[in-house]
């Protein structure tokens, strides 16, 4: 019996994806590809249309919730007790906005803060309004990302959801190399003006186009050793092996081309590690079929090299000037008392975490509050003092917003699924290629802002929740198990 028989024959017998299922990813499909598009989401009106569009997210969680009361339905559905962090979450937020710790003044057309008189043993915010606005948007993001745990009954819908991510990403990595190569000053091909020279595709920020390309491209391997994996009685040209390996050079570049020069760094640890995991599986299944691994080593080498050959042509310009800027900031940092502007920065939003160590000053209100506690200041009177937006840290910022008691039930709402899935049971690589991508831009957290990007954020709890729901699916072809060879 041929391979394709049973394919086929499991086809025809496979289940009719149901209109939940459709609904959910439709939904996300727009959802994420709007978003990403939309300048990453980072523009005010896109974040309007993620609060409304992402609102029918919240309403199929909760279809997809009432339809778990069904008993028949319980043994296949994640637990939606997975998410008592983040209902906690939302109480514990909504009544900060309920208790505000500054008053808004408007003198001569400008708005200003003063100390107001919360109630001190409740959390409070200082920007109620921006703290539900931000609350909402949350929500909406991360139960319509959920909905993918919730939903899906098979495997192949998880990968139909990671294809059609992986493919957003790599036409996003064409578009922005173009426009990269014909020296556009501006976003769409100068089309619109950018508040920041150093943007890449649709997005404003180098910084949030590395981790969303890092998450991408951990799709993309994902798939790829899936397909390994799975297609062993072909040769790998008639496989879309091939495909998916160009769709990772194509994203890979694009990191270095941006010039984010931190997650090429993240980059280069992730194809690393999948390049070690590649040749080990390799060499194992040489072994184990008595063949020599000299030649398939030595084209997995030459095609290494020809790829960073590629990377580095199609980006040397951009490595060449940011290896230079580098270069003078390491100097300027050797002849400071103190290593740099940003470890100020870390040491004052620290400051501002432990005047409100339990509860925060109130979600979305570290721009408004850290100007009390910012100690950076001008040598020159009429030299510009910094003012920031965000923290450059995620942790830390969170810590300074929601206090220990919100980050720590954001710190729940991650752990909680990932330590409930029987991990030694899970054979496929993909949902740990998924993980590790997700828990790159966790790391990356610590030095920049990426979750402060809505896109960025949406592909992270997209890949996370894929990933815990491909593991506690069961294999299709596990009664059928081929020889694992990838």
């Amino acid at each position: 019996m041929t391979l394709a028989e049973p394919q086929s024959s499991s086809a025809r017998h496979r289940p009719p994806t149901t209109a939940l299922e459709k609904a959910v990813i439709a939904h996300f499909s727009v959802l994420f590809i709007f978003t990403s598009w939309a300048f990453g989401g980072q523009a005010p009106w896109v974040r309007q249309v993620i609060a409304v569009w992402g609102g029918l997210g919240v309403l199929l969680f909760i279809a997809a919730s009432l339809k778990l009361r069904k008993p028949s339905d319980q043994r296949r559905h994640p637990a939606v007790r997975w998410l008592w962090p983040l209902f906690l979450y939302d109480l514990f937020v909504g009544v900060s906005g309920l208790n505000p710790s500054f008053i808004a003044i408007t003198s001569g057309g400008e708005t200003s803060l003063i100390m107001g008189h919360p109630i001190p043993w409740l959390p409070s915010s200082a920007r109620p309004l921006l703290t539900w606005s931000e609350l909402w948007q949350f929500n909406a993001i991360v139960l319509s990302c959920f909905n993918l745990a919730l939903v899906p009954q098979s495997r192949r819908l998880i990968r139909m959801v990671l294809l059609i991510i992986g493919g957003n990403a790599v036409t996003l990595a064409v578009f922005g190399t173009f426009q990269k190569l014909v020296g556009a000053t501006g976003l769409w091909f100068g089309q619109v003006a950018s508040p920041n020279p150093k943007f890449f595709s649709t997005f404003i920020y180098h910084n949030h186009w590395g981790a969303f390309t890092l998450l991408n491209t951990a799709v993309c391997l994902g798939l790829l050793f899936h397909f390994i994996r799975r297609n062993t009685q072909r040769t790998i040209w008639h496989t879309p092996v091939p495909l998916g390996a160009l769709a990772i050079l194509l994203l890979a570049a694009t990191i270095p081309l941006s010039a984010s020069r931190s997650c090429t760094v993240l980059m280069a640890a992730l194809l690393g590690g999948a390049g070690i995991h590649l040749l080990r599986r390799l060499v194992r299944h040489r072994r184990q079929q008595g063949q020599s691994i000299t030649a398939p080593l030595a084209g997995i080498i030459v095609a290494a090299c020809l790829a960073l050959g590629a990377i580095y042509t199609l980006g040397q310009d951009v490595i060449a000037q940011r290896t230079l800027e580098t270069s003078a900031q390491l100097s300027a940092i050797a002849k400071e008392d103190t290593l740099n502007s940003r470890l100020t920065l870390y040491r004052d939003t620290w400051h501002m975490a432990a005047e409100k160590p339990w509860f925060g000053w109130g979600l979305e209100s570290y721009a408004h509050v850290f100007r009390i506690f910012n100690t950076q200041r001008a040598v020159e009177s009429w030299v510009w003092i910094p003012n920031y937006a965000e923290a450059h840290n995620d942790w830390l910022q969170s810590l300074a917003e929601v206090g220990f008691v919100g980050t720590s039930l954001l710190a729940l709402l991650v752990l909680l699924p990932l330590l409930s899935v029987r991990w030694r049971e899970v054979e496929s690589p993909l949902p740990r290629t998924l993980l590790a991508g997700v828990a790159l831009v966790f790391l990356y957290a610590w030095v920049e802002f990426p979750f402060a990007n809505p896109a960025v954020m949406m592909t992270t709890c997209a890949t996370y929740f894929c990933a815990l729901r491909y593991a506690t699916l069961p294999d299709g072809a596990s009664k059928k198990r081929r020889p694992d060879h990838g």
